[in-house]
């Protein structure tokens, strides 16, 4: 789901993996309303809008965009079929075992990189990138990056955040690499442990292949 666009211009929810109950919880929490007015603005009943946040009804397409625009957004469809888009998915592989004592893995600086400059020179593919939820990574730390990292790229482009990201814990032990530079951590890393910083990760637009 993605937030986009300004106070003169609806907003639009971008869907993918992420389903219609947390869409709609989202919609309506962003928008302030409350199930009353927003049933009555809809055309649908209360108990639609409490049933499908709980998971107990499938809406139809014309029921969400329904109950979007009573929230002020517009459902838009993106192909969830196989694509060369990046995906932050694909960073869940791009890791080796350090074979240290402490277990800590080694990134593949190279493929993060690669993939983050290319949402940086183009912003439009972020949405698609981070609301597909990644694999489970194989090690705690990955997983934990992966979230630190769509909650920062959806913060800088003025997302609501992956529904995904809340369900992965934060670090006991925080994690810094050996190559860690001592310049400023991302607040969305710092707070799950991941100490890891904002300029080995994340260039702007004017930096990439500099």
């Amino acid at each position: 789901m993605s937030l986009t666009g300004d106070a003169a211009s609806p907003c639009a929810y971008m869907l993918t993996l992420m389903d219609a109950a947390a869409l709609t919880y989202n919609a309506k929490r962003s928008s302030g309303r409350s199930y009353r007015a927003l049933a009555c603005d809809a055309g649908v009943a209360a108990s639609t809008i409490t049933r499908i946040e709980a998971h107990a009804t499938d809406p139809t397409f014309s029921t969400m965009q329904r109950l979007l625009r009573s929230c002020g957004f517009e459902l838009v469809a993106i192909r969830t079929t196989p694509s060369r888009r990046p995906l932050l998915a694909e960073l869940a592989t791009a890791w080796s075992p350090a074979g240290s004592a402490t277990g800590s893995p080694e990134l593949h600086w190279t493929q993060w990189r690669t993939l983050l400059d290319r949402l940086a020179l183009h912003p439009e593919l972020v949405p698609e990138a981070i609301y597909v939820p990644p694999p489970p990574a194989g090690h705690h730390v990955i997983d934990t990056l992966l979230a630190g990292v769509a909650e920062k790229l959806a913060d800088d482009a003025g997302l609501l955040r992956p529904s995904w990201t809340e369900t992965v814990p934060e670090l006991d032990v925080a994690f810094t690499p050996p190559t860690r530079r001592h310049r400023p951590v991302p607040p969305q890393l710092a707070s799950r442990g991941v100490m890891i910083d904002t300029e080995s990760l994340f260039r702007s637009k004017s930096k990439v292949g500099v």
